[in-house]
């Protein structure tokens, strides 16, 4: 994926990503049917295509993923 830039708790499945594309961080591409559709061009068969002009559906990101992320900051980790 040549310069695709993932965010954290982003999740992706069964997608085709555009070179250059920036996902945010808690985006979801390939969860969702009916944002996929309205965002991003859906195959037959449910592959999500995401091209550098889309917007991702940002979803919640769960209170224990961002526990966890603390966590993981406040030991000296890099962001």
């Amino acid at each position: 994926m040549p310069g695709v830039r993932v965010g954290r708790h982003a999740r992706i499945r069964r997608a085709i990503i555009d070179r250059d594309v920036f996902i945010p961080r808690g985006a979801q591409i390939g969860h969702n049917e009916d944002e996929d559709r309205r965002r991003h061009t859906v195959t037959d068969s449910g592959i999500v295509v995401v091209t550098t002009d889309d917007e991702p559906y940002i979803g919640e990101i769960g209170e224990e993923a961002l526990r966890n992320e603390s966590e993981f900051d406040r030991k000296g980790s890099e962001r």
